[in-house]
């Protein structure tokens, strides 16, 4: 039977109340309020593929993933993916580092915690380690040679203006190394501690079972993702 204009007039009317009540339901809702997943985009593809300091869903579990790296050679620094599975709301922190001190070569190195600081001040304390594989040296390049190219000065009184005369060196450069390792945090527990870091950039310091440290940051992007990434609830 076909529903008369009365009928959708009426119920066009209800769904405007609802849609009234709603809003005024949520203007009420703290600045923390959980976020949902049916309100977070579906990235498809690998983690490999989702864009840094975004929150994304693999199809399994949401995650965040950052980077911070030498700016001369982007394959060495500190590469990290944060997750949440919505099943049992188990949070961890999957940590890559390639670097070049010397001092992680010492057999057996491995990752065993890493501190969020804001100018020094601890704020985060992460070692629950579930997962850790020790260092390893890795190849950046092999040695080689290379060709430089001199010119004479033009300024040199005995020198043509117009003509500089050039000349040809050969350069060795050695082989260039690098320690590479993987460390897999639990940090459940953490969740609200995560959830008040301030909304910018942090410095992250790496500490390895020899005693050893490095540091290098998370940007404000992914601090801001890593505070909904936690809040997340099914």
């Amino acid at each position: 039977m076909p529903i008369s204009k009365m009928r959708l007039s009426r119920i066009k009317i209800q769904l405007q109340k609802i849609a009234i009540a709603c809003s005024f339901f949520l203007s009420f809702t703290p600045a923390l309020a959980p976020v949902y997943a049916a309100n977070i985009p579906v990235k498809s593809g690998s983690i490999a593929q989702a864009p840094y300091s975004k929150l994304f869903f693999t199809g399994s579990v949401y995650a965040v993933k950052d980077k911070d790296y030498n700016p001369s050679n982007s394959s060495l620094g500190f590469f990290s993916v944060w997750s949440k599975n919505p099943v049992n709301n188990d949070i961890q922190v999957s940590v890559r580092y390639h670097l070049q001190d010397k001092y992680l070569r010492e057999p057996g190195t491995y990752l065993t915690g890493m501190t969020i600081l804001n100018h020094n001040q601890p704020l985060l304390k992460i070692n629950q380690v579930i997962k850790e594989t020790h260092t390893k040296k890795e190849a950046l390049h092999p040695s080689y040679y290379q060709t430089a190219m001199f010119a004479t000065d033009p300024f040199w009184i005995e020198s043509d203006p117009f003509f500089y005369p050039t000349y040809y060196d050969w350069g060795y450069v050695p082989p260039s190394h690098d320690y590479t390792g993987f460390t897999r945090f639990d940090i459940s527990r953490l969740a609200s501690a995560i959830a008040q870091l301030p909304n910018q950039k942090l410095d992250v310091q790496l500490k390895f079972n020899n005693g050893e440290t490095e540091h290098w940051r998370l940007g404000q992007g992914t601090v801001q993702a890593l505070k909904q990434l936690v809040e997340i609830n099914q």
